[in-house]
């Protein structure tokens, strides 16, 4: 892809006996979210590590905006912010404000220079009521948003998030969600994510790919995904409570289960719906209600381990 920002190609890192990451390669292209989804130990994060250069790989070879990171780290990473760990990369003794002067002089760039960036920074991130306060006074979800402001300071065109969500509330999660999805609207930011919030990653990220074993086993698009893995649920509520034949029947059609006078039905796609009505029709049971339920990421998720483990 000629506007990938970044290349990972048969990527290869073992420690002693253990294979982190098993010759692996993909690609992100400029303005997407990908996310990458995985088991705990699966190298999720030595991928990540692999691409900031902060570990040395094996074999294989990583591009970041056409540069290897094994020989022009220190141009790469000029053009590059992350979050390790959660909010473990900012000092907790600092306030807020004086976190993004620090990362913004290690960077070489005087504070002056990125004062406004920093207010916006603290006003879209939540931050400007506390920005002179200091880290460790925070929650987990405000210590997180300002190690998101620091890791934007500098103002990236890659980002790479690792956890950014880990142990943060509904509320913060949404925050960082709408602020990452905006920022890549606005300005065509490229951003990797590694995460166990399905939520999260189904309502960000634009790929999913699913690494176990250090080994990809699943790089498509969520529609692909939901198209590939798609099981409706139809959850049919009935006036009374269905008998041993209707249910029978309808178990014909698709796997049933029943709760009562709630029916659940599993189909394979939406126009074995049909006969399902047939069935009632002709059993002469009216419906009360009638609800779809899609799959969600993390049943998809769920699946595509298990068929990759058989």
């Amino acid at each position: 892809m000629s506007d990938s920002c970044i290349q990972v190609s048969n990527l290869l890192k073992t420690y002693k006996d253990i294979t982190a990451v098993n010759d692996i390669s993909f690609e992100v292209q400029q303005g997407e979210i990908l996310g990458i989804l995985g088991p705990n130990g699966s190298g999720k994060t030595t991928t990540m590590k692999s691409i900031l250069g902060l570990i040395e790989f094996d074999s294989g070879e990583i591009l970041v905006n056409g540069m290897n990171i094994q020989k022009e780290r220190k141009r790469i990473i000029a053009d590059v912010g992350a979050i390790l760990e959660g909010a473990r990369n900012i000092y907790w003794y600092l306030s807020p404000r004086e976190n993004l002067a620090y990362f913004a002089g290690i960077r070489g760039i005087a504070f002056k220079e990125v004062k406004d960036r920093a207010d916006y920074l603290l006003e879209n991130l939540g931050l400007i009521d506390d920005a002179d306060k200091e880290v460790r006074e925070f929650s987990a979800g405000m210590k997180q948003k300002s190690a998101m402001a620091c890791a934007f300071i500098h103002d990236p065109s890659i980002l790479l998030l690792d956890e950014p969500t880990l142990g943060l509330d509904v509320e913060i999660s949404r925050t960082i969600r709408n602020w990452l999805t905006e920022v890549v609207k606005k300005e065509k930011k490229t951003i990797l994510i590694t995460s166990h919030n399905m939520d999260f990653v189904e309502s960000t990220c634009n790929r999913i790919l699913i690494i176990r074993n250090g080994e990809i086993i699943s790089h498509e698009t969520l529609e692909s995904l939901k198209e590939k893995f798609a099981r409706k649920l139809f959850r049919i509520t009935l006036e009374k409570e269905p008998s041993i034949q209707i249910l029978d029947s309808l178990d014909s059609i698709g796997n049933v289960s029943c709760d009562g006078n709630t029916v659940s039905i599993n189909l394979e796609n939406a126009n074995q719906i049909f006969p399902l009505v047939d069935v009632l029709k002709k059993a002469g049971v009216k419906l009360k209600d009638f609800r779809t339920e899609e799959n969600d990421l993390e049943e998809i998720f769920l699946e595509v381990i298990r068929e990759k483990t058989q």
